[in-house]
């Protein structure tokens, strides 16, 4: 199968099984909200990011291994793929002991964390977090088979097992819910499932793939110690850039639970708005990790010039549908959340507008980044990614003291365009031979075809719409669609992206099909 096909039925089947899970999160999210309340929806989210933060200790093992494990797989060299498989179990197996440690060692000190949730007691708070401390550390022992699944370019297989698991799963979480309307029973039946998940791909995957069993004749592939070494150079670039992107993505709750006069009931306001963005946003994420894996084919197979044609066409793909799904989240957003939840659960329009203006960045980014992984090199731009996250951690603490949710968002904000302007002026010489110059062109015309996209977009349906109705959201959904869409159309139909894009995308709905009717 090609690459091309491969990336086809990994956003394929991406889209069916996020399409279905994500109805069924909504689902969950309503039975949680109505039978266990706010409080239990703000230390969940809190609790979630306190696991993100421990995952620092994986310092970016996966990244460099997922590199390093490209050419071998392309070349079909057996005996080194499987000495990286092994080298990554042995240590995945040790990260997972460490995140166990370092989490339990923030036991005692969770009751200065949580703030505002007066109506659980400190043994509740400890003993909920525990459940969150094992489903993380329990996720590890899987990694490296899907590691060697993204090698070879097949994400669509672990799609469609999350995809059953994540039916049965979530269907019984909303009956747990409804039946017994306690939180307890709820974070049981969620660990039993991990336990049952990480059995099951164990037994699936060594199946399909025999060089997945290491149990066998393990000790005859070792990996060279200069190769190690090797990897160990880049997850010293790596560790950095983990840093950084924990400090970006997964602290916003942590710092909001820890000022009182935030505290977890803000964090579960901003939850229900990440769970509509992320939802849409994931969409975008099917596509741009099916192409990481080919990026990662296309450094070990083609020149620099294929290689810079792909990232532009992608680019540009990138631009299309991070700026058309920001302009529709922006628009349809708060509306939605009044219907779904009532007025009382929206957040101020700054924060909201912050939030948004993050997603585009780190959006429009996306591709870029893809890229940069599948070139390797990380010791290149690790002290950017490290002042980013001073920066976010700074202006984001002392801002949300003086100014409460939107000084969480400005510090978040500042430091992404920090870190989306330098890492390309810092790298893209490095990936494609030429000047940054090109890269920043394009982003800067892209931008302000999305403000006005988006400006355009949201007068008319301020203009039309000015009571929140089910009737009216629906009536506004096409015009929402359309004007962006029909802008960037007219903006970019006579460009070189615009056409190679169109062929590109012509191609997959081809392909597509095919798949479909096989």
């Amino acid at each position: 199968m090609s690459r091309t096909d491969n990336v086809v039925k990994n956003i394929l089947f991406g889209f069916i099984s996020k399409t279905i899970t994500t109805i069924l999160s909504f689902v969950i999210r309503t039975a949680f909200i109505k039978t266990l309340g706010n409080e239990l929806l703000g230390v969940s989210g809190l609790y979630t990011q306190i696991l993100q933060v421990l995952s620092f200790t994986e310092l970016g093992f996966g990244t460099a291994l997922n590199f390093k494990m490209y050419k071998p797989v392309a070349n079909a060299d057996y005996v080194k793929t499987k000495s990286l498989l092994i080298f990554y179990k042995k240590t995945y197996e040790t990260i997972a002991l460490v995140i166990l440690a370092f989490g339990v060692l923030l036991i005692p000190i969770l009751p200065q964390i949580v703030n505002g949730a007066n109506n659980i007691n400190i043994f509740e708070l400890r003993l909920y977090y525990c459940f969150f401390l094992f489903n993380s550390v329990v996720s590890y022992f899987s990694a490296f088979r899907f590691s060697y699944v993204n090698a070879i370019q097949k994400n669509y297989i672990q799609t469609n097992i999350d995809l059953v698991f994540n039916i049965i799963s979530m269907v019984s979480q909303v009956l747990v819910i409804l039946v017994f309307k306690n939180y307890l029973a709820y974070l049981v039946f969620c660990s039993s499932v991990s336990v049952i998940y990480q059995l099951f791909i164990a037994l699936v995957l060594k199946r399909k793939y025999p060089i997945l069993n290491l149990k066998n004749n393990s000790s005859s592939y070792v990996l060279p110690l200069n190769e190690k070494k090797e990897i160990y150079a880049e997850v010293k670039g790596l560790a950095v850039h983990q840093l950084s992107s924990i400090a970006i993505h997964s602290t916003d709750n942590i710092i909001i639970s820890s000022f009182e006069k935030l505290g977890v009931l803000t964090v579960a306001l901003v939850s229900n708005y990440n769970l509509i963005i992320n939802g849409i946003a994931s969409y975008t994420t099917i596509i741009f990790s099916s192409l990481t894996s080919g990026f990662g084919n296309l450094v070990a197979t083609s020149d620099d010039e294929e290689f810079r044609r792909v990232f532009k066409t992608s680019n540009f793909i990138n631009f299309w549908i991070y700026g058309f799904c920001c302009i529709a989240l922006y628009t349809l957003t708060p509306p939605f959340v009044s219907l779904w939840l009532g007025k009382k659960f929206l957040i101020d329009d700054g924060s909201f507008a912050l939030i948004i203006l993050n997603l585009y960045l780190q959006g429009q980014s996306e591709v870029y980044n893809n890229a940069r992984i599948a070139k390797g090199n990380f010791q290149r731009d690790k002290w950017l990614a490290l002042t980013q996250a001073l920066i976010n951690l700074v202006l984001s603490i002392v801002l949300a003291k003086e100014i409460g949710l939107v000084g969480v968002y400005i510090g978040t904000v500042v430091s992404r365009t920090f870190y989306v302007c330098l890492r390309p002026a810092a790298t893209y010489r490095f990936l494609f031979g030429r000047s940054c110059k090109e890269y920043f062109l394009k982003f800067s015309v892209y931008f302000i075809v999305v403000l006005i996209a988006g400006s355009v977009t949201r007068v008319v349906f301020n203009m039309l719409f000015n009571d929140v109705t089910l009737f009216a959201f629906m009536v506004s959904l096409p015009f929402v669609f359309i004007i962006p869409n029909l802008l960037f159309v007219l903006f970019f139909f006579k460009s070189k992206e615009f056409k190679e894009a169109f062929e590109m995308i012509k191609s997959i709905i081809v392909r597509s099909k095919k798949m479909v009717t096989k």
